[in-house]
């Protein structure tokens, strides 16, 4: 925690929060004050009322949601479970990330990263692809926020009642000057 600087303006700001939460209390008081004829039962209940909340007994009965089923049953053996997800027809069915296509490949080991070929050409490549098309399923938790996003067939227009630019295409110099 920092320390706040206490210059004049500082200490007249907390002065009149001070002042003010006294006024606050005061004006409260007088307010919900009972008058002294009362009779303490009355009084009693009177700062009773006014001081506390009514306090509800019964708490609601809380719904929880149905456990989820379970995705496979753990008494299976690892023979079991790869017949179940056919591993010989589908071998990439346990990894995470779908195998480079050969013209990818093909790049990755022609040239060198100094002349802007082979591994430099092979990841400025692979970094056009979308990562729905790279991965079976999203790896991190960040990568589900877009998944599958290009498939939501929004295309962003211009509004129709929007303001446009038209000054800064009629009037400045497409080549940075002016």
């Amino acid at each position: 925690m920092t320390r706040m600087a206490f210059d004049t303006r500082t200490q007249n700001a907390w002065k009149e929060l001070i002042e003010k939460e006294a006024m606050t209390r005061v004006s409260w008081h007088r307010t919900f004050k009972p008058n002294p004829n009362d009779d303490e039962w009355f009084k009693r209940g009177f700062y009773t009322q006014a001081t506390e909340k009514p306090v509800n007994r019964s708490l609601p009965s809380i719904v929880f949601p149905p456990r989820p089923k379970p995705r496979y049953d753990p008494n299976d053996t690892l023979e079991e479970l790869a017949k179940k997800l056919d591993l010989e027809h589908n071998p990439n069915a346990l990894k995470e990330m779908y195998p480079a296509d050969k013209r990818h490949k093909d790049v990755l080991f022609d040239g060198f990263s100094k002349e802007e070929k082979g591994r430099y050409k092979y990841l400025n490549l692979r970094k056009v692809i979308p990562p729905e098309n790279k991965y079976q399923y999203p790896v991190s938790n960040t990568m589900e926020y877009g998944w599958k996003l290009g498939e939501s067939g929004q295309e962003f227009k211009a509004p129709t009642h929007a303001r446009g630019k038209i000054v800064e295409e009629s009037f400045y110099r497409r080549n940075g000057v002016f």
